[in-house]
């Protein structure tokens, strides 16, 4: 697990905020630093943030490790900015489709950022990175709530419920998405292997889950996509809107 805010606050909110700073002397800075927190992402896709290193992200830039560090102090508060970053380049909700269309995009844009970032799900989220991207995303979303009714604390706690829930499912998806990759073997080697042996070995021992099965529980909507990733897309879809009738439910309550 990563964790964001382990870097120096106020070097890493200036950064986030205000952008890199200029240099009293010496020569101008010829980096943006949107690309190298863009380069930063695109090599902590391929690899995850762990093996994320200023050495390497240097040489990926054609700099040297100590004019990087002219832009960014250390790996902690790139990381913040990383976060934002992604943040920013994701849509706002918009208000004018209702409060459960609204949460529900939310929910598949995080989603599809979790999906285009692995890593990101490694990253936790019980300290909020302060950037100006994640602030504004976060109040867009509580805005889909103007008028809903609801106490202050319910609204906060209603978001958090959304953003909670598609964290975790989201983790599931990106496992199932992963894990040809990381273990070599498709879905359906993975299970050819092992339906005969689990087939010889339940042999009628668990007859609810037996039932469930040949009533087409286990089935998915579509089979185009490997079995795993689809069947946690269908779960991320159903569990999705549990939550939204939940907070429909407290507010008509």
């Amino acid at each position: 697990m990563e964790y964001a805010g382990r870097g120096d606050a106020r070097r890493t909110m200036a950064l986030l905020w205000d952008g890199a700073p200029t240099p009293r002397r010496g020569p101008r800075q010829r980096l943006e630093l949107t690309r190298i927190v863009d380069i930063a992402i695109s090599q902590a896709d391929s690899a995850g943030p762990a093996a994320l290193s200023l050495r390497a992200l240097a040489q990926a830039l054609g700099i040297g490790t100590a004019s990087l560090y002219t832009y960014v102090p250390g790996k902690a508060e790139l990381l913040e900015l990383m976060v934002d970053r992604i943040a920013g380049t994701q849509p706002l909700p918009v208000a004018d489709r209702g409060l459960r269309a609204g949460l529900r995009d939310l929910a598949l844009s995080d989603l599809a950022a979790f999906r285009a970032h692995p890593w990101l799900v490694r990253v936790a989220s019980s300290r909020t990175v302060f950037g100006p991207h994640v602030l504004s995303r976060y109040d867009a979303a509580l805005a889909l709530f103007d008028g809903c009714g609801l106490a202050a604390s319910d609204i906060v706690d209603s978001h958090a419920a959304v953003e909670s829930y598609t964290r975790g499912a989201a983790s599931a998806v990106v496992e199932a998405e992963q894990a040809h990759r990381h273990t070599g073997h498709s879905d359906d080697e993975w299970w050819e292997q092992r339906a005969p042996l689990l087939d010889e070995r339940v042999n009628g021992r668990f007859p609810r889950l037996t039932a469930l099965a040949e009533a087409g529980a286990f089935e998915v909507q579509d089979t185009a996509l490997p079995y795993t990733l689809q069947r946690a897309l269908d779960r991320f879809d159903f569990g999705l809107e549990l939550v939204l009738d939940s907070i429909d439910a407290r507010i008509s309550g």
